[in-house]
Protein backbone atom coordinates (compact mmCIF):
# COMPACT_ATOMS: atom_id res chain seq x y z
CA UNK A 1 0.00 0.00 0.00
CA UNK A 2 2.85 2.36 0.79
CA UNK A 3 4.34 1.66 -2.62
CA UNK A 4 1.05 2.55 -4.35
CA UNK A 5 0.91 5.87 -2.48
CA UNK A 6 4.45 6.79 -3.50
CA UNK A 7 3.64 5.94 -7.10
CA UNK A 8 0.59 8.20 -7.08
CA UNK A 9 2.57 11.12 -5.60
CA UNK A 10 5.25 10.74 -8.27
CA UNK A 11 2.59 10.64 -10.96
CA UNK A 12 1.06 13.89 -9.67
CA UNK A 13 4.53 15.48 -9.52
CA UNK A 14 5.01 14.77 -13.20
CA UNK A 15 1.66 16.30 -14.09
CA UNK A 16 2.39 19.43 -12.00
CA UNK A 17 5.72 19.86 -13.71
CA UNK A 18 4.07 19.72 -17.12
CA UNK A 19 1.41 22.22 -16.04
CA UNK A 20 4.04 24.54 -14.56
CA UNK A 21 6.07 24.43 -17.76
CA UNK A 22 3.00 25.22 -19.82
CA UNK A 23 2.16 28.11 -17.50
CA UNK A 24 5.65 29.54 -17.79
CA UNK A 25 5.48 29.32 -21.57
CA UNK A 26 2.10 31.10 -21.58
CA UNK A 27 3.39 33.83 -19.25
CA UNK A 28 6.48 34.37 -21.37
CA UNK A 29 4.33 34.47 -24.49
CA UNK A 30 1.95 37.01 -22.99
CA UNK A 31 4.85 39.13 -21.74
CA UNK A 32 6.48 39.01 -25.15
CA UNK A 33 3.21 39.92 -26.85
CA UNK A 34 2.69 42.84 -24.45
CA UNK A 35 6.06 44.26 -25.50
CA UNK A 36 5.12 44.09 -29.16
CA UNK A 37 1.65 45.48 -28.46
CA UNK A 38 3.25 48.35 -26.54
CA UNK A 39 5.49 49.06 -29.53
CA UNK A 40 2.42 49.06 -31.77
CA UNK A 41 0.45 51.45 -29.53
CA UNK A 42 3.40 53.83 -29.25
CA UNK A 43 3.99 53.72 -33.01
CA UNK A 44 0.33 54.46 -33.74
CA UNK A 45 0.30 57.37 -31.25
CA UNK A 46 3.50 58.85 -32.66
CA UNK A 47 2.27 58.42 -36.22
CA UNK A 48 -0.86 60.48 -35.54
CA UNK A 49 1.07 63.14 -33.60
CA UNK A 50 3.67 63.42 -36.38
CA UNK A 51 0.99 63.71 -39.07
CA UNK A 52 -0.89 66.40 -37.10
CA UNK A 53 2.29 68.41 -36.52
CA UNK A 54 3.18 68.12 -40.20
CA UNK A 55 -0.17 69.29 -41.58
CA UNK A 56 -0.41 72.17 -39.10
CA UNK A 57 3.07 73.36 -40.09
CA UNK A 58 2.20 72.95 -43.74
CA UNK A 59 -1.08 74.85 -43.39
CA UNK A 60 0.69 77.77 -41.76
CA UNK A 61 2.84 78.03 -44.88
CA UNK A 62 0.03 77.57 -47.39
CA UNK A 63 -0.25 81.32 -48.06
CA UNK A 64 3.29 81.13 -49.46
CA UNK A 65 2.50 78.30 -51.85
CA UNK A 66 2.23 74.52 -51.91
CA UNK A 67 5.96 73.95 -52.36
CA UNK A 68 6.80 75.73 -49.11
CA UNK A 69 3.88 74.03 -47.35
CA UNK A 70 5.18 70.58 -48.41
CA UNK A 71 8.71 71.49 -47.29
CA UNK A 72 7.54 72.45 -43.78
CA UNK A 73 5.23 69.44 -43.57
CA UNK A 74 8.15 67.12 -44.31
CA UNK A 75 10.38 68.99 -41.84
CA UNK A 76 7.86 68.56 -39.00
CA UNK A 77 7.17 64.96 -40.00
CA UNK A 78 10.88 64.17 -39.74
CA UNK A 79 11.19 65.96 -36.39
CA UNK A 80 8.26 64.11 -34.79
CA UNK A 81 8.47 60.58 -36.22
CA UNK A 82 11.83 59.39 -34.90
CA UNK A 83 10.58 56.03 -33.58
CA UNK A 84 8.61 55.34 -36.77
CA UNK A 85 11.58 56.01 -39.00
CA UNK A 86 14.15 54.17 -36.87
CA UNK A 87 12.04 51.09 -36.16
CA UNK A 88 9.63 50.96 -39.09
CA UNK A 89 9.73 49.45 -42.56
CA UNK A 90 8.04 50.67 -45.73
CA UNK A 91 7.70 54.11 -44.13
CA UNK A 92 5.93 56.66 -46.32
CA UNK A 93 4.11 59.93 -46.12
CA UNK A 94 2.04 61.47 -48.89
CA UNK A 95 1.01 65.13 -49.11
CA UNK A 96 -2.04 66.25 -51.08
CA UNK A 97 -4.18 69.37 -51.38
CA UNK A 98 -7.87 68.46 -51.18
CA UNK A 99 -9.36 71.96 -51.05
CA UNK A 100 -7.51 74.03 -53.58
CA UNK A 101 -4.74 76.17 -52.16
CA UNK A 102 -6.08 76.55 -48.60
CA UNK A 103 -5.88 73.02 -47.21
CA UNK A 104 -3.15 70.42 -46.96
CA UNK A 105 -3.63 66.71 -46.26
CA UNK A 106 -1.07 64.12 -45.22
CA UNK A 107 -1.19 60.33 -44.88
CA UNK A 108 1.52 58.36 -43.10
CA UNK A 109 2.08 54.59 -43.29
CA UNK A 110 4.63 52.19 -41.80
CA UNK A 111 5.13 48.54 -40.86
CA UNK A 112 6.55 48.00 -37.36
CA UNK A 113 8.38 44.62 -37.15
CA UNK A 114 7.53 42.50 -34.14
CA UNK A 115 10.04 40.83 -31.86
CA UNK A 116 8.22 38.06 -30.03
CA UNK A 117 4.92 37.95 -31.87
CA UNK A 118 6.70 36.16 -34.70
CA UNK A 119 6.27 33.03 -32.58
CA UNK A 120 2.55 33.35 -33.27
CA UNK A 121 3.03 34.15 -36.95
CA UNK A 122 2.77 37.95 -36.67
CA UNK A 123 5.80 39.48 -38.38
CA UNK A 124 4.77 43.16 -38.21
CA UNK A 125 2.08 45.63 -37.22
CA UNK A 126 0.81 48.15 -39.81
CA UNK A 127 0.19 51.68 -38.54
CA UNK A 128 -1.24 54.62 -40.46
CA UNK A 129 -2.68 58.07 -39.80
CA UNK A 130 -4.24 60.91 -41.76
CA UNK A 131 -4.62 64.60 -41.04
CA UNK A 132 -5.97 67.67 -42.80
CA UNK A 133 -5.44 71.33 -41.86
CA UNK A 134 -6.48 74.55 -43.52
CA UNK A 135 -5.39 78.15 -43.48
CA UNK A 136 -8.49 79.86 -42.17
CA UNK A 137 -10.19 82.75 -43.93
CA UNK A 138 -10.05 85.59 -41.40
CA UNK A 139 -11.96 88.83 -40.91
CA UNK A 140 -10.01 90.86 -38.33
CA UNK A 141 -10.71 94.15 -36.58
CA UNK A 142 -7.67 95.84 -35.02
CA UNK A 143 -8.80 98.28 -32.32
CA UNK A 144 -6.12 100.70 -31.08
CA UNK A 145 -6.03 102.85 -27.95
CA UNK A 146 -5.13 106.45 -28.88
CA UNK A 147 -5.82 108.00 -25.46
CA UNK A 148 -3.59 110.75 -24.10
CA UNK A 149 -1.44 108.42 -22.04
CA UNK A 150 -0.10 106.93 -25.28
CA UNK A 151 2.45 109.76 -25.38
CA UNK A 152 3.60 109.63 -21.75
CA UNK A 153 6.74 107.61 -22.47
CA UNK A 154 8.03 110.43 -24.67
CA UNK A 155 6.91 113.24 -22.40
CA UNK A 156 7.26 112.58 -18.68
CA UNK A 157 4.57 113.73 -16.26
CA UNK A 158 5.57 116.35 -13.74
CA UNK A 159 4.04 118.76 -11.21
CA UNK A 160 0.49 118.07 -9.97
CA UNK A 161 -0.66 114.63 -8.84
CA UNK A 162 -4.30 115.57 -9.49
CA UNK A 163 -3.97 117.07 -12.99
CA UNK A 164 -1.91 115.86 -15.94
CA UNK A 165 1.05 118.00 -16.97
CA UNK A 166 3.82 116.77 -19.24
CA UNK A 167 7.18 118.26 -20.19
CA UNK A 168 7.83 118.46 -23.93
CA UNK A 169 9.55 120.54 -26.62
CA UNK A 170 6.25 121.80 -28.02
CA UNK A 171 5.80 124.33 -30.82
CA UNK A 172 6.85 127.96 -31.02
CA UNK A 173 3.65 128.94 -32.85
CA UNK A 174 0.35 127.35 -33.94
CA UNK A 175 1.75 126.89 -37.44
CA UNK A 176 4.80 125.01 -36.20
CA UNK A 177 8.35 126.24 -36.29
CA UNK A 178 11.28 126.18 -33.96
CA UNK A 179 11.11 125.93 -30.18
CA UNK A 180 13.50 127.47 -27.64
CA UNK A 181 17.06 126.20 -27.26
CA UNK A 182 20.06 127.29 -25.23
CA UNK A 183 21.94 130.02 -27.08
CA UNK A 184 25.15 129.08 -25.27
CA UNK A 185 26.41 126.37 -22.93
CA UNK A 186 25.80 126.67 -19.18
CA UNK A 187 27.52 125.05 -16.21
CA UNK A 188 25.92 123.53 -13.11
CA UNK A 189 25.77 126.81 -11.17
CA UNK A 190 24.51 129.20 -13.87
CA UNK A 191 21.20 130.86 -12.94
CA UNK A 192 21.06 133.34 -15.82
CA UNK A 193 20.56 131.49 -19.12
CA UNK A 194 20.04 132.87 -22.61
CA UNK A 195 17.75 131.21 -25.16
CA UNK A 196 17.65 131.39 -28.93
CA UNK A 197 14.13 132.83 -28.51
CA UNK A 198 12.24 133.34 -25.24
CA UNK A 199 9.09 134.88 -26.76
CA UNK A 200 7.02 131.75 -26.13
CA UNK A 201 7.38 132.33 -22.39
CA UNK A 202 6.40 136.02 -22.56
CA UNK A 203 3.19 135.90 -24.62
CA UNK A 204 0.17 137.70 -23.16
CA UNK A 205 -2.20 136.27 -25.80
CA UNK A 206 -4.68 133.86 -24.27
CA UNK A 207 -5.20 131.96 -27.54
CA UNK A 208 -1.45 131.67 -28.16
CA UNK A 209 -0.84 130.42 -24.63
CA UNK A 210 -3.63 127.90 -24.94
CA UNK A 211 -2.33 126.66 -28.29
CA UNK A 212 1.22 126.28 -27.01
CA UNK A 213 0.62 125.00 -23.49
CA UNK A 214 -2.97 123.74 -23.24
CA UNK A 215 -6.20 124.74 -21.53
CA UNK A 216 -4.57 125.55 -18.19
CA UNK A 217 -2.90 128.56 -19.84
CA UNK A 218 -6.12 130.03 -21.27
CA UNK A 219 -5.10 133.38 -19.88
CA UNK A 220 -3.21 136.56 -20.76
CA UNK A 221 -0.81 135.81 -17.90
CA UNK A 222 2.62 134.98 -19.22
CA UNK A 223 3.77 131.36 -19.00
CA UNK A 224 6.27 131.99 -16.23
CA UNK A 225 3.70 133.92 -14.17
CA UNK A 226 0.75 131.58 -14.52
CA UNK A 227 -0.34 129.03 -11.88
CA UNK A 228 -1.33 126.28 -14.33
CA UNK A 229 -3.98 124.44 -12.29
CA UNK A 230 -5.20 127.41 -10.28
CA UNK A 231 -4.86 125.49 -7.04
CA UNK A 232 -1.22 126.01 -6.29
CA UNK A 233 -0.30 122.33 -6.68
CA UNK A 234 1.59 123.03 -9.92
CA UNK A 235 4.29 125.66 -10.20
CA UNK A 236 4.45 128.40 -12.80
CA UNK A 237 7.37 128.74 -15.18
CA UNK A 238 8.67 125.17 -15.07
CA UNK A 239 11.10 124.15 -17.83
CA UNK A 240 13.28 121.12 -18.51
CA UNK A 241 16.73 121.00 -20.09
CA UNK A 242 18.01 117.47 -20.65
CA UNK A 243 17.06 115.71 -17.38
CA UNK A 244 17.11 118.79 -15.14
CA UNK A 245 13.99 120.68 -14.07
CA UNK A 246 14.26 124.45 -13.60
CA UNK A 247 11.83 127.23 -12.71
CA UNK A 248 11.77 130.62 -14.45
CA UNK A 249 11.52 133.53 -12.01
CA UNK A 250 11.99 136.41 -14.46
CA UNK A 251 12.77 137.19 -18.12
CA UNK A 252 14.73 140.05 -19.65
CA UNK A 253 14.84 139.90 -23.45
CA UNK A 254 15.84 136.31 -24.22
CA UNK A 255 17.62 135.79 -20.91
CA UNK A 256 15.90 133.80 -18.13
CA UNK A 257 16.65 133.89 -14.44
CA UNK A 258 16.02 130.38 -13.12
CA UNK A 259 16.08 128.23 -10.02
CA UNK A 260 18.09 125.09 -10.69
CA UNK A 261 17.55 121.37 -9.92
CA UNK A 262 13.84 121.45 -9.09
CA UNK A 263 11.93 118.38 -7.86
CA UNK A 264 9.40 116.55 -10.02
CA UNK A 265 6.27 117.01 -7.90
CA UNK A 266 4.38 114.26 -9.74
CA UNK A 267 7.03 111.58 -9.35
CA UNK A 268 8.44 112.90 -6.09
CA UNK A 269 11.99 112.72 -7.42
CA UNK A 270 14.74 115.34 -7.38
CA UNK A 271 16.74 116.43 -10.40
CA UNK A 272 20.42 117.36 -10.39
CA UNK A 273 22.06 120.59 -11.56
CA UNK A 274 24.53 119.83 -14.32
CA UNK A 275 26.11 121.46 -17.35
CA UNK A 276 24.18 121.72 -20.62
CA UNK A 277 25.51 122.21 -24.13
CA UNK A 278 24.60 125.03 -26.47
CA UNK A 279 21.52 124.27 -28.60
CA UNK A 280 20.04 121.99 -25.93
CA UNK A 281 16.24 121.81 -26.17
CA UNK A 282 14.23 123.80 -23.60
CA UNK A 283 11.07 121.84 -22.77
CA UNK A 284 8.01 123.42 -21.16
CA UNK A 285 5.04 122.31 -19.10
CA UNK A 286 1.87 121.41 -21.02
CA UNK A 287 -1.62 120.35 -20.01
CA UNK A 288 -4.57 118.79 -21.83
CA UNK A 289 -6.67 120.92 -24.14
CA UNK A 290 -10.09 119.64 -25.14
CA UNK A 291 -9.42 120.15 -28.83
CA UNK A 292 -5.67 119.49 -28.97
CA UNK A 293 -4.38 117.71 -25.89
CA UNK A 294 -0.92 117.64 -24.37
CA UNK A 295 0.36 115.19 -26.99
CA UNK A 296 -0.42 117.54 -29.84
CA UNK A 297 0.94 120.48 -27.88
CA UNK A 298 4.10 118.43 -27.43
CA UNK A 299 4.69 117.96 -31.16
CA UNK A 300 7.63 119.55 -32.89
CA UNK A 301 5.20 120.62 -35.62
CA UNK A 302 1.49 120.52 -36.30
CA UNK A 303 0.65 116.86 -36.90
CA UNK A 304 -0.24 115.78 -40.42
CA UNK A 305 0.59 112.07 -40.07
CA UNK A 306 1.14 109.54 -37.30
CA UNK A 307 4.87 109.78 -38.00
CA UNK A 308 4.82 113.23 -36.36
CA UNK A 309 6.01 113.23 -32.78
CA UNK A 310 7.71 111.50 -31.14
CA UNK A 311 4.74 110.08 -29.24
CA UNK A 312 5.57 106.87 -27.40
CA UNK A 313 4.19 104.27 -27.00
CA UNK A 314 1.76 105.49 -29.70
CA UNK A 315 4.40 105.45 -32.47
CA UNK A 316 5.41 101.87 -31.65
CA UNK A 317 1.78 100.77 -31.50
CA UNK A 318 1.28 102.06 -35.05
CA UNK A 319 4.47 100.34 -36.27
CA UNK A 320 3.54 97.06 -34.62
CA UNK A 321 0.01 97.21 -36.00
CA UNK A 322 1.60 97.42 -39.46
CA UNK A 323 3.73 94.39 -38.59
CA UNK A 324 0.60 92.52 -37.50
CA UNK A 325 -1.06 93.27 -40.84
CA UNK A 326 2.00 91.92 -42.67
CA UNK A 327 1.57 88.52 -40.96
CA UNK A 328 -1.59 87.81 -42.95
CA UNK A 329 -2.24 87.09 -46.60
CA UNK A 330 -4.27 89.36 -48.87
CA UNK A 331 -5.53 86.33 -50.80
CA UNK A 332 -7.36 84.97 -47.75
CA UNK A 333 -7.77 87.63 -45.11
CA UNK A 334 -9.44 90.99 -44.57
CA UNK A 335 -8.54 93.48 -41.85
CA UNK A 336 -10.29 96.62 -40.59
CA UNK A 337 -9.13 99.33 -38.21
CA UNK A 338 -10.79 101.21 -35.36
CA UNK A 339 -9.43 103.72 -32.85
CA UNK A 340 -10.73 104.82 -29.47
CA UNK A 341 -9.99 107.33 -26.75
CA UNK A 342 -12.91 109.09 -25.02
CA UNK A 343 -15.04 107.45 -27.72
CA UNK A 344 -14.40 105.14 -30.65
CA UNK A 345 -14.51 105.44 -34.43
CA UNK A 346 -13.91 103.31 -37.51
CA UNK A 347 -10.78 104.30 -39.44
CA UNK A 348 -10.93 101.61 -42.15
CA UNK A 349 -13.51 98.95 -42.95
CA UNK A 350 -12.60 95.39 -43.88
CA UNK A 351 -10.00 95.41 -46.64
CA UNK A 352 -7.51 93.02 -48.23
CA UNK A 353 -5.34 95.91 -49.43
CA UNK A 354 -2.46 96.15 -46.98
CA UNK A 355 -1.23 99.40 -48.53
CA UNK A 356 -4.60 101.00 -47.81
CA UNK A 357 -4.48 99.72 -44.23
CA UNK A 358 -0.99 101.10 -43.65
CA UNK A 359 -2.08 104.48 -45.01
CA UNK A 360 -5.07 104.37 -42.67
CA UNK A 361 -2.75 103.69 -39.74
CA UNK A 362 -0.63 106.69 -40.73
CA UNK A 363 -3.76 108.84 -40.90
CA UNK A 364 -4.25 108.49 -37.13
CA UNK A 365 -2.74 111.69 -35.78
CA UNK A 366 -1.83 112.12 -32.12
CA UNK A 367 -3.11 110.44 -28.96
CA UNK A 368 -5.58 112.44 -26.89
CA UNK A 369 -8.47 111.94 -24.46
CA UNK A 370 -9.72 109.20 -22.13
CA UNK A 371 -10.13 105.43 -22.51
CA UNK A 372 -13.52 104.15 -23.70
CA UNK A 373 -12.79 100.47 -24.20
CA UNK A 374 -16.49 99.60 -24.50
CA UNK A 375 -16.98 101.88 -27.51
CA UNK A 376 -13.74 100.60 -29.02
CA UNK A 377 -15.09 97.04 -28.80
CA UNK A 378 -18.40 98.15 -30.29
CA UNK A 379 -16.68 99.90 -33.22
CA UNK A 380 -14.56 96.81 -33.85
CA UNK A 381 -17.69 94.69 -33.89
CA UNK A 382 -19.29 97.15 -36.34
CA UNK A 383 -16.33 96.59 -38.69
CA UNK A 384 -16.82 92.82 -38.58
CA UNK A 385 -20.57 93.18 -39.18
CA UNK A 386 -20.11 95.77 -41.90
CA UNK A 387 -19.25 95.89 -45.59
CA UNK A 388 -17.04 93.02 -46.76
CA UNK A 389 -18.18 90.57 -44.07
CA UNK A 390 -17.82 86.94 -45.23
CA UNK A 391 -20.02 84.13 -43.93
CA UNK A 392 -17.20 81.56 -43.99
CA UNK A 393 -14.63 83.73 -42.19
CA UNK A 394 -13.38 83.30 -38.65
CA UNK A 395 -14.01 86.68 -37.00
CA UNK A 396 -11.33 88.11 -34.72
CA UNK A 397 -11.12 91.37 -32.76
CA UNK A 398 -7.74 92.47 -31.38
CA UNK A 399 -7.86 95.31 -28.84
CA UNK A 400 -4.74 97.10 -27.58
CA UNK A 401 -4.65 99.47 -24.62
CA UNK A 402 -2.12 100.98 -22.25
CA UNK A 403 -4.71 101.83 -19.59
CA UNK A 404 -8.04 100.97 -18.02
CA UNK A 405 -11.66 101.85 -18.86
CA UNK A 406 -12.34 105.43 -17.74
CA UNK A 407 -15.02 106.58 -20.21
CA UNK A 408 -18.38 105.25 -21.35
CA UNK A 409 -21.30 106.08 -23.64
CA UNK A 410 -24.61 106.93 -21.97
CA UNK A 411 -26.56 106.42 -25.23
CA UNK A 412 -25.57 102.79 -25.72
CA UNK A 413 -23.03 101.32 -28.10
CA UNK A 414 -24.82 100.59 -31.36
CA UNK A 415 -24.39 104.16 -32.60
CA UNK A 416 -21.12 105.49 -34.04
CA UNK A 417 -21.68 108.64 -31.97
CA UNK A 418 -21.15 108.55 -28.23
CA UNK A 419 -22.64 110.70 -25.52
CA UNK A 420 -19.59 110.61 -23.31
CA UNK A 421 -19.42 110.21 -19.58
CA UNK A 422 -16.44 109.55 -17.33
CA UNK A 423 -16.15 107.18 -14.41
CA UNK A 424 -13.66 106.47 -11.69
CA UNK A 425 -10.33 104.95 -12.68
CA UNK A 426 -10.16 101.29 -11.59
CA UNK A 427 -7.01 100.13 -9.86
CA UNK A 428 -8.10 96.52 -9.40
CA UNK A 429 -10.95 94.16 -10.18
CA UNK A 430 -12.26 94.26 -6.64
CA UNK A 431 -14.75 97.01 -7.49
CA UNK A 432 -16.42 97.21 -10.89
CA UNK A 433 -16.88 100.71 -12.27
CA UNK A 434 -19.49 101.55 -14.89
CA UNK A 435 -16.90 101.90 -17.70
CA UNK A 436 -15.54 98.47 -16.71
CA UNK A 437 -19.03 96.96 -16.68
CA UNK A 438 -19.80 98.40 -20.11
CA UNK A 439 -16.54 97.00 -21.50
CA UNK A 440 -17.37 93.55 -20.10
CA UNK A 441 -20.86 93.71 -21.62
CA UNK A 442 -19.52 94.64 -25.05
CA UNK A 443 -17.03 91.76 -24.90
CA UNK A 444 -19.93 89.42 -24.11
CA UNK A 445 -21.93 90.78 -27.06
CA UNK A 446 -18.94 90.13 -29.32
CA UNK A 447 -18.44 86.61 -27.99
CA UNK A 448 -22.13 85.78 -28.48
CA UNK A 449 -21.75 86.93 -32.10
CA UNK A 450 -18.92 84.41 -32.66
CA UNK A 451 -16.24 87.09 -32.55
CA UNK A 452 -13.03 85.97 -30.82
CA UNK A 453 -11.66 88.82 -28.70
CA UNK A 454 -7.93 89.06 -27.97
CA UNK A 455 -6.58 91.81 -25.72
CA UNK A 456 -3.08 93.27 -25.42
CA UNK A 457 -2.06 95.24 -22.33
CA UNK A 458 0.84 97.58 -22.97
CA UNK A 459 3.01 98.91 -20.15
CA UNK A 460 2.44 99.08 -16.40
CA UNK A 461 -0.71 101.23 -16.49
CA UNK A 462 -3.06 98.34 -17.27
CA UNK A 463 -5.02 96.26 -14.78
CA UNK A 464 -4.40 92.75 -16.05
CA UNK A 465 -7.56 91.20 -14.64
CA UNK A 466 -9.74 93.70 -16.53
CA UNK A 467 -8.24 92.71 -19.88
CA UNK A 468 -8.28 89.04 -18.93
CA UNK A 469 -12.01 89.31 -18.21
CA UNK A 470 -12.68 91.04 -21.54
CA UNK A 471 -10.74 88.37 -23.44
CA UNK A 472 -12.41 85.54 -21.54
CA UNK A 473 -15.88 86.88 -22.29
CA UNK A 474 -14.91 87.09 -25.95
CA UNK A 475 -13.55 83.55 -26.01
CA UNK A 476 -9.99 84.73 -26.64
CA UNK A 477 -6.83 85.33 -24.66
CA UNK A 478 -4.98 88.19 -22.96
CA UNK A 479 -1.38 89.04 -23.85
CA UNK A 480 0.86 91.24 -21.70
CA UNK A 481 3.44 93.51 -23.33
CA UNK A 482 5.42 95.20 -20.52
CA UNK A 483 7.20 97.43 -23.06
CA UNK A 484 6.83 98.25 -26.74
CA UNK A 485 9.63 95.76 -27.42
CA UNK A 486 7.19 92.93 -26.61
CA UNK A 487 4.34 94.30 -28.73
CA UNK A 488 5.36 92.45 -31.88
CA UNK A 489 5.59 89.21 -29.85
CA UNK A 490 2.00 89.67 -28.70
CA UNK A 491 0.76 90.43 -32.20
CA UNK A 492 2.70 87.47 -33.61
CA UNK A 493 1.26 85.10 -31.00
CA UNK A 494 -2.27 86.16 -31.92
CA UNK A 495 -1.53 85.70 -35.61
CA UNK A 496 -0.22 82.18 -34.95
CA UNK A 497 -3.37 81.26 -33.01
CA UNK A 498 -5.71 82.44 -35.74
CA UNK A 499 -3.89 81.36 -38.90
CA UNK A 500 -4.67 77.65 -39.10
CA UNK A 501 -7.12 74.95 -37.99
CA UNK A 502 -6.83 71.18 -37.82
CA UNK A 503 -9.93 70.03 -39.72
CA UNK A 504 -9.53 66.23 -39.55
Amino acid sequence: MFRKLVHRIRAHDGQALVLFGAGVMAFVGLTAMSIDVGRYVWARTQMQAAVDAAVLAGAQSMPNGQAEAAMYAEMYWDANSGFIQSQGENVSFVVSYPSGNRAIKMKGDADIPTWFAKIFGIDSWHVSAEGTAASQVLDIAVVLDISGSMCFTSYPQTESTTNIFVMSPGRASPSGGDFPRLASAINATTTSITLTDASIFKSTSSSTNRTNFGSSWDSSSRYYERDPDGGGSARSGMIRIDNELMRITSISGDTLTVQRARTNNYAGTSTVATSHAADAEVWALRSADGSQGYCQNASYNNPTTSTNGPHQPFDSAIDNAKYFVSLFNQSYDKIGLAEYSSDGSIVQGLSNNWGTLNSSLDSILVPNGGTNIAHGLARGRAILDGAGKRPNAVRVLVLLTDGVPTNRCTNGYESPSCTQATGSTPTSCGTTTQPMSDAYSQATVAGNADIIVYTIGLGDGVVDCVLEEIAERGGGEYFKAPTTAQLDDAFQAIAAKTHIALTE
